[in-house]
C-alpha cells in the first residue's frame, strides 16, 4: 500500500538530531519507503514499560552491516498511519526515532504523543 505524504511530529525532529548522521539519512529514507509501500513495520501494542503504542508501528534499522540479525539492530523508528481528512488521503507520520537500548525509541514515542 502506498500513502499520500509523510509528516513528522515535532518530537521526531528533535529525536532525529540526536542520531549519527548516517542514521538520520536512513530514518528519512525509511519514512519515504513506507510512504511508497516498499517497507512496512511491525505493529506495536500497549506495554507496562512503554505505555500505549497500539496505533503505531516499528521498523528496525542499523547502518552497520555487521549487525545482520534484525533483532540486534540498534535503532528503531516508530510511525503511525493517519487519515488526513482528504478523500483516500492517508499520511505516514513519523512519531519517534531512537536507540534500541533502554527502549529509547518507544519511550520517546510515548512522550512525543503526549501519552
Amino acid at each position: 500500500m502506498t500513502y499520500e505524504k509523510v509528516t513528522v511530529l515535532e518530537g521526531f525532529r528533535s529525536d532525529i538530531k540526536l542520531l549519527p548522521e548516517n542514521c538520520q539519512r536512513m530514518a528519512i529514507q525509511i519514512l519515504l519507503d513506507i510512504r511508497d509501500g516498499r517497507v512496512s513495520g511491525l505493529s506495536l501494542d500497549e506495554s507496562p514499560k512503554t505505555g500505549d503504542l497500539s496505533d503505531c508501528y516499528k521498523v528496525y534499522f542499523d547502518p552497520d552491516p555487521e549487525f545482520d540479525n534484525r533483532g540486534e539492530w540498534r535503532f528503531r523508528l516508530v510511525y503511525r498511519i493517519l487519515d488526513d481528512g482528504a478523500v483516500a488521503g492517508v499520511v505516514v507520520e513519523g512519531v519517534s526515532v531512537g536507540r534500541r537500548h533502554g527502549l529509547d525509541a518507544y519511550l520517546r514515542a510515548v512522550a512525543n504523543l503526549g501519552r
